[in-house]
């Protein structure tokens, strides 16, 4: 995922607009790209549903919401707070990954 995709994804859960999130879509491997999305915007799956990654999982828990003001000092420091591994929820239970980000 890029960086910008999850900045983006913060921003718009912070002012309500949107259910975005980051999604993982099946078939699942060891090196996988997760892409902005609008929850419940997806289409049906025969088998494996995608994973929603709800954006502030990749930010410590203190981390501000969205500011009325000082929104690109704001961006700035979501890009340099992300969090190199994330807990996300599978079938067998929590599940801790690593993330890199590109751009």
């Amino acid at each position: 995922m890029t960086t910008d995709d999850v900045v983006a994804a913060l921003e718009a859960a912070d002012r309500g607009r949107r259910a975005a999130v980051l999604r993982i879509t099946p078939p699942f491997a060891g090196r996988m790209r997760a892409r902005l999305h609008v929850e419940g915007s997806e289409g049906s799956y025969d088998e494996t549903e995608p994973i929603h990654i709800q954006p502030r999982a990749f930010l410590p828990e203190e981390f501000p919401r969205f500011p009325g003001t000082g929104a690109d000092t704001w961006r700035s420091l979501a890009r340099d707070s992300l969090q190199e591994q994330i807990e996300i929820e599978s079938c067998d239970g929590p599940l801790t990954v690593r993330v890199r980000y590109l751009g």
